[in-house]
Protein backbone atom coordinates (compact mmCIF):
# COMPACT_ATOMS: atom_id res chain seq x y z
CA UNK A 1 0.00 0.00 0.00
CA UNK A 2 3.05 2.76 1.20
CA UNK A 3 4.39 2.12 -1.89
CA UNK A 4 1.69 2.29 -4.28
CA UNK A 5 0.94 5.40 -2.56
CA UNK A 6 4.03 7.27 -2.93
CA UNK A 7 4.64 6.32 -6.76
CA UNK A 8 1.15 7.00 -7.71
CA UNK A 9 1.00 10.82 -5.35
CA UNK A 10 4.80 11.83 -4.77
CA UNK A 11 6.50 10.81 -7.25
CA UNK A 12 4.56 13.18 -10.05
CA UNK A 13 6.25 15.92 -7.99
CA UNK A 14 10.05 14.85 -9.50
CA UNK A 15 8.76 15.67 -13.63
CA UNK A 16 7.79 19.02 -12.26
CA UNK A 17 10.94 22.22 -12.98
CA UNK A 18 12.37 22.32 -9.50
CA UNK A 19 10.47 23.74 -6.74
CA UNK A 20 11.82 25.51 -3.86
CA UNK A 21 11.65 23.51 -0.86
CA UNK A 22 8.59 24.90 0.98
CA UNK A 23 7.19 25.14 -2.70
CA UNK A 24 7.49 21.13 -2.69
CA UNK A 25 6.17 21.34 1.11
CA UNK A 26 3.33 23.08 0.10
CA UNK A 27 2.44 20.88 -3.21
CA UNK A 28 2.93 18.04 -1.48
CA UNK A 29 0.68 19.14 1.41
CA UNK A 30 -2.05 20.30 -1.25
CA UNK A 31 -1.79 17.28 -2.80
CA UNK A 32 -2.60 15.00 0.61
CA UNK A 33 -5.67 17.34 1.17
CA UNK A 34 -6.94 16.42 -1.81
CA UNK A 35 -7.14 12.85 -1.37
CA UNK A 36 -8.40 13.20 2.24
CA UNK A 37 -11.14 15.66 0.80
CA UNK A 38 -12.20 13.27 -1.95
CA UNK A 39 -15.00 10.67 -0.11
CA UNK A 40 -14.52 8.35 -3.64
CA UNK A 41 -11.26 7.37 -2.52
CA UNK A 42 -10.88 4.36 -0.29
CA UNK A 43 -10.71 4.79 3.23
CA UNK A 44 -6.80 3.33 3.86
CA UNK A 45 -5.74 5.74 0.80
CA UNK A 46 -7.45 8.45 2.83
CA UNK A 47 -5.78 8.18 6.09
CA UNK A 48 -2.10 7.42 4.85
CA UNK A 49 -2.89 10.66 2.79
CA UNK A 50 -3.35 12.33 6.71
CA UNK A 51 -0.41 10.36 7.73
CA UNK A 52 1.79 12.26 5.55
CA UNK A 53 0.49 15.89 6.54
CA UNK A 54 1.23 14.60 10.19
CA UNK A 55 4.89 13.81 9.20
CA UNK A 56 5.24 16.89 7.21
CA UNK A 57 4.37 18.76 10.84
CA UNK A 58 4.14 22.58 10.32
CA UNK A 59 5.27 22.21 6.97
CA UNK A 60 1.85 20.98 5.98
CA UNK A 61 -0.06 23.44 7.39
CA UNK A 62 -1.14 24.91 4.05
CA UNK A 63 -4.05 21.97 4.64
CA UNK A 64 -5.48 22.77 8.03
CA UNK A 65 -8.59 24.73 6.47
CA UNK A 66 -8.76 21.27 4.57
CA UNK A 67 -8.74 18.76 7.43
CA UNK A 68 -10.94 21.22 9.18
CA UNK A 69 -13.71 21.14 6.68
CA UNK A 70 -13.63 17.29 6.67
CA UNK A 71 -13.83 17.04 10.15
CA UNK A 72 -16.61 19.03 10.63
CA UNK A 73 -18.14 16.91 8.11
CA UNK A 74 -17.63 13.31 9.29
CA UNK A 75 -19.61 12.56 12.40
CA UNK A 76 -19.46 9.79 15.57
CA UNK A 77 -17.86 7.40 14.70
CA UNK A 78 -18.03 7.54 10.73
CA UNK A 79 -14.49 6.55 9.35
CA UNK A 80 -12.96 6.36 12.69
CA UNK A 81 -9.44 5.62 11.84
CA UNK A 82 -9.33 8.88 9.46
CA UNK A 83 -10.93 11.40 12.23
CA UNK A 84 -8.02 10.35 14.28
CA UNK A 85 -5.58 10.45 11.85
CA UNK A 86 -6.61 13.94 10.72
CA UNK A 87 -6.54 15.58 14.60
CA UNK A 88 -2.84 13.73 14.66
CA UNK A 89 -1.55 15.62 12.19
CA UNK A 90 -3.22 18.51 13.33
CA UNK A 91 -1.88 18.27 16.66
CA UNK A 92 1.95 18.02 14.24
CA UNK A 93 1.40 21.25 12.75
CA UNK A 94 1.83 22.95 16.21
CA UNK A 95 0.93 26.82 16.14
CA UNK A 96 -0.17 26.95 12.52
CA UNK A 97 -3.34 24.92 13.44
CA UNK A 98 -4.90 27.51 15.63
CA UNK A 99 -7.36 27.76 13.60
CA UNK A 100 -8.87 24.14 14.20
CA UNK A 101 -9.15 24.63 17.71
CA UNK A 102 -12.76 25.10 17.81
CA UNK A 103 -13.19 21.86 15.44
CA UNK A 104 -11.53 19.80 17.42
CA UNK A 105 -13.78 21.45 20.50
CA UNK A 106 -16.41 20.15 18.59
CA UNK A 107 -15.41 16.70 17.71
CA UNK A 108 -15.01 15.78 21.26
CA UNK A 109 -17.22 12.61 22.83
CA UNK A 110 -17.25 10.81 19.55
CA UNK A 111 -14.98 7.90 20.64
CA UNK A 112 -12.96 7.46 23.76
CA UNK A 113 -9.21 6.76 21.15
CA UNK A 114 -10.44 10.23 19.27
CA UNK A 115 -11.09 11.83 22.63
CA UNK A 116 -7.24 10.86 23.46
CA UNK A 117 -5.98 12.26 20.07
CA UNK A 118 -7.96 15.22 20.35
CA UNK A 119 -6.74 16.20 23.66
CA UNK A 120 -3.02 15.46 22.94
CA UNK A 121 -2.99 17.50 19.50
CA UNK A 122 -5.33 20.94 21.30
CA UNK A 123 -2.30 20.41 24.32
CA UNK A 124 0.45 20.30 21.21
CA UNK A 125 -0.91 23.47 19.33
CA UNK A 126 -1.58 25.49 22.66
CA UNK A 127 2.26 24.49 23.50
CA UNK A 128 3.71 25.28 20.39
CA UNK A 129 2.25 28.75 20.56
CA UNK A 130 4.08 29.39 24.07
CA UNK A 131 0.38 29.07 25.55
CA UNK A 132 0.42 33.18 24.04
CA UNK A 133 -2.26 32.60 22.28
CA UNK A 134 -5.18 33.66 24.56
CA UNK A 135 -8.06 33.98 22.11
CA UNK A 136 -7.73 30.30 21.71
CA UNK A 137 -6.69 29.42 25.33
CA UNK A 138 -10.11 31.58 26.17
CA UNK A 139 -11.82 29.43 23.49
CA UNK A 140 -10.74 26.53 25.19
CA UNK A 141 -12.50 27.46 28.97
CA UNK A 142 -15.89 26.23 26.94
CA UNK A 143 -14.70 23.09 25.67
CA UNK A 144 -16.91 19.86 27.05
CA UNK A 145 -13.55 18.13 27.95
CA UNK A 146 -13.02 19.83 31.68
CA UNK A 147 -9.42 18.55 31.12
CA UNK A 148 -9.03 21.14 28.40
CA UNK A 149 -10.41 23.77 30.01
CA UNK A 150 -8.58 23.20 33.38
CA UNK A 151 -5.51 23.29 31.41
CA UNK A 152 -6.46 26.33 29.60
CA UNK A 153 -7.84 28.56 33.13
CA UNK A 154 -3.54 27.52 34.29
CA UNK A 155 -2.23 28.64 31.08
CA UNK A 156 -3.88 31.86 31.41
CA UNK A 157 -2.79 32.11 35.20
CA UNK A 158 0.52 31.66 34.07
CA UNK A 159 0.28 34.69 31.84
CA UNK A 160 -0.65 36.98 34.06
CA UNK A 161 -1.92 40.49 33.68
CA UNK A 162 -0.93 39.87 30.09
CA UNK A 163 -3.89 38.03 29.60
CA UNK A 164 -6.16 40.80 31.08
CA UNK A 165 -8.96 40.13 27.93
CA UNK A 166 -9.37 36.26 29.23
CA UNK A 167 -11.09 38.00 32.17
CA UNK A 168 -14.80 37.64 31.30
CA UNK A 169 -14.20 34.38 30.03
CA UNK A 170 -12.70 33.16 33.44
CA UNK A 171 -15.30 34.71 35.13
CA UNK A 172 -18.09 32.23 33.68
CA UNK A 173 -15.95 29.46 34.38
CA UNK A 174 -16.01 30.25 38.26
CA UNK A 175 -19.76 28.21 37.86
CA UNK A 176 -17.79 25.15 35.61
CA UNK A 177 -19.33 21.92 37.12
CA UNK A 178 -16.21 20.69 37.71
CA UNK A 179 -14.39 21.90 40.80
CA UNK A 180 -10.64 21.72 39.23
CA UNK A 181 -11.44 24.40 36.93
CA UNK A 182 -13.23 26.06 39.12
CA UNK A 183 -10.16 26.33 41.40
CA UNK A 184 -7.89 27.27 38.40
CA UNK A 185 -10.03 30.18 37.20
CA UNK A 186 -10.40 31.68 41.08
CA UNK A 187 -6.29 31.02 41.23
CA UNK A 188 -5.59 32.71 37.19
CA UNK A 189 -8.52 36.04 38.02
CA UNK A 190 -6.38 36.77 40.76
CA UNK A 191 -2.85 36.11 39.07
CA UNK A 192 -4.21 38.72 36.27
CA UNK A 193 -5.42 40.92 38.51
CA UNK A 194 -3.77 40.86 41.86
CA UNK A 195 -5.10 44.56 43.19
CA UNK A 196 -8.39 44.37 41.82
CA UNK A 197 -11.44 44.36 44.49
CA UNK A 198 -12.61 40.17 44.44
CA UNK A 199 -15.87 40.23 42.83
CA UNK A 200 -18.94 38.52 43.79
CA UNK A 201 -18.65 36.12 41.74
CA UNK A 202 -15.07 35.45 43.12
CA UNK A 203 -16.31 34.95 46.58
CA UNK A 204 -18.99 33.24 46.21
CA UNK A 205 -16.41 30.73 43.97
CA UNK A 206 -14.05 30.05 46.87
CA UNK A 207 -16.93 29.81 49.34
CA UNK A 208 -18.16 26.48 46.80
CA UNK A 209 -15.04 24.81 48.77
CA UNK A 210 -16.60 25.71 52.35
CA UNK A 211 -19.15 22.30 51.46
CA UNK A 212 -15.98 20.28 50.10
CA UNK A 213 -15.76 17.09 52.21
CA UNK A 214 -11.96 17.38 52.18
CA UNK A 215 -11.18 19.39 55.46
CA UNK A 216 -7.88 20.64 53.61
CA UNK A 217 -9.98 22.12 50.88
CA UNK A 218 -12.46 23.91 53.67
CA UNK A 219 -9.32 25.36 55.45
CA UNK A 220 -7.93 26.63 52.19
CA UNK A 221 -11.17 28.17 51.07
CA UNK A 222 -11.55 29.54 54.67
CA UNK A 223 -8.15 31.46 54.77
CA UNK A 224 -8.89 32.85 51.54
CA UNK A 225 -11.87 34.43 52.71
CA UNK A 226 -10.40 35.79 56.05
CA UNK A 227 -7.67 37.31 53.99
CA UNK A 228 -10.13 38.83 51.61
CA UNK A 229 -12.01 40.31 54.47
CA UNK A 230 -14.96 42.65 54.35
CA UNK A 231 -15.86 42.02 50.79
CA UNK A 232 -16.39 38.35 52.18
CA UNK A 233 -19.32 39.27 54.09
CA UNK A 234 -21.58 37.85 51.83
CA UNK A 235 -20.24 34.15 52.87
CA UNK A 236 -20.44 35.07 56.53
CA UNK A 237 -23.06 32.59 57.34
CA UNK A 238 -21.34 29.45 55.78
CA UNK A 239 -18.58 30.68 57.52
CA UNK A 240 -20.29 31.08 60.71
CA UNK A 241 -21.52 27.27 60.36
CA UNK A 242 -17.68 25.92 60.12
CA UNK A 243 -17.38 27.46 63.55
CA UNK A 244 -18.41 24.17 64.51
CA UNK A 245 -16.53 22.35 62.19
CA UNK A 246 -15.59 18.83 62.83
CA UNK A 247 -11.67 19.59 62.10
CA UNK A 248 -10.00 21.62 64.65
CA UNK A 249 -8.30 23.60 62.02
CA UNK A 250 -10.95 24.21 60.03
CA UNK A 251 -12.73 25.40 63.23
CA UNK A 252 -10.24 27.92 64.35
CA UNK A 253 -9.51 29.21 61.04
CA UNK A 254 -13.18 29.70 60.34
CA UNK A 255 -13.53 31.93 63.85
CA UNK A 256 -10.78 33.94 62.66
CA UNK A 257 -12.29 34.55 59.37
CA UNK A 258 -15.43 35.56 60.42
CA UNK A 259 -13.98 38.05 62.80
CA UNK A 260 -11.68 40.03 59.44
CA UNK A 261 -14.71 39.74 57.30
CA UNK A 262 -17.45 40.90 59.57
CA UNK A 263 -14.67 44.18 60.95
CA UNK A 264 -15.34 47.56 59.87
CA UNK A 265 -13.63 48.96 56.90
CA UNK A 266 -10.99 50.73 57.72
CA UNK A 267 -11.71 54.55 57.37
CA UNK A 268 -10.32 56.39 54.50
CA UNK A 269 -7.29 58.42 55.09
Amino acid sequence: MRAWFWLTVVLPLGISPPLRADEADDLLAQRMAAIVRDFRQPLATRVEAARTLEKLGPRGAVAVNDLIAVLDRLRGTEQEPLQEAIVEALGQMGSKAKAALPALARAVHRTADLDLAIKNSTAAILAASDSQDIDALTFQLTSRDASLRLRAAKALGDLGAVARTAVPGLTQALKDPDADVRRAAITALRAIEPNAAPSEALIRAIAEDLRDPDPNRRLAAVRTLGQIGPPAAIVAPALEALRADPDADVRRAAIAAFARVLAPPLPLP
